[in-house]
This record gives structure tokens, C-alpha cells and sequence, in this order.
């Protein structure tokens, strides 16, 4: 997966970019690790200490991650997902339309483009394969007081997007 990030609120200067290599498997620890460290953090002073909070929750970077994986369209090709960083928010897209209207993530019945994929996701820790992925996502940017994530479609691919908390 492609990890990029931008100067400012568009896509004219990109700062770096970072490309797990791994596998899905292999690579997912990696991935959320490596976007969990790099995603910018506020300084909070608590009773006695300071300490670094993260932005964007992790468990909500976590899942949507997964999802983008996991729900990807593999017959669409010179595509794959990926994670945009901007000052203001974060993208995730992949290749593909969604199966389910964007606006009914909630409350639709799970489906899965990959159903191998997912259950092998599943065996090893990734996903649970229950449908629960969003409701997580919704829950934690609600719970640290983000803007609530976004689904939008891109040139025929979801891209969720998350803000960061707000100050």
C-alpha cells in the first residue's frame, strides 16, 4: 500500500512517500505502525504530565486500513489502495465501487467482494467479518470528538476520508 503525504490541503507538493512491500498479511502490522507514528500528534498536559495523543484515533485508522484491503475490487487494474495525508485530513481509496451506497454503511448487512480474502484477514487478527468495521470507526471519531469521516466517491472509488480531532 502507498502511504502519501502532502503540503497543505492538495495534491501539488508532496512531502514523501512510503510503500509497504509486504503482503497483506505480512505488511498490515507495518502499515498501521508506520501511519500511527507518522499522522501528527498533540501534546497534552494531564494532572503532573505531558504526553503525545494521536490525532486521529488509532483504532479508526486501523479499520479503515483494513477495509481498503480487504474490499478492494482486484479485477480493476493500474490500481491499489492507498492512504493521502493532508494537512487537514486523511484519504483512503481503492480500486472499485463500493457494494453498498456509501450513505447505507451503517445499516446494510455485510458484503464482501473477497470473501477468501477476508476470511483469511479474519484467521490472522486483521478484521473480524462481522460488518463491524465502520460502526468502530464512527464510534472512536465520535468518542474523541472528530469531525465524522466522510465517504465520498473518486473516479469510481470510495475514499473515506478523516479529519483530526478538533483542539
Amino acid at each position: 500500500m502507498r502511504i502519501v503525504f502532502y503540503e497543505g490541503q492538495g495534491r501539488l507538493a508532496t512531502l514523501r512517500e512510503h510503500v509497504i512491500r509486504k503482503g497483506y498479511a505480512a505488511g498490515f502490522t507495518c502499515l498501521v505502525d508506520f501511519l500511527n507514528a507518522a499522522l501528527p500528534r498533540n501534546e497534552v498536559i494531564g494532572r503532573a504530565l505531558r504526553k503525545e495523543v494521536p490525532m486521529y484515533p488509532e483504532v479508526a485508522v486501523r479499520e479503515l486500513a483494513a477495509n481498503a484491503l480487504i474490499h478492494q475490487d482486484f479485477s480493476v487494474t493500474g490500481a491499489g489502495p492507498m492512504i493521502e495525508v493532508f494537512s487537514d485530513r486523511m484519504e483512503i481509496t481503492n480500486p472499485g465501487l463500493p457494494l453498498v451506497k456509501t450513505e447505507r454503511f451503517l445499516d446494510t448487512p455485510p458484503r464482501s467482494r473477497n470473501e477468501a480474502l477476508a476470511s483469511f484477514m479474519r484467521r490472522i487478527g486483521v478484521c473480524e467479518e462481522r460488518g463491524s468495521g465502520v460502526d468502530k470507526v464512527v464510534f472512536q471519531t465520535e468518542f474523541y470528538n472528530c469531525p465524522r469521516p466522510a465517504s465520498k466517491r473518486r473516479k469510481a472509488a470510495p475514499a473515506p476520508c478523516c479529519s483530526p480531532t478538533r483542539p
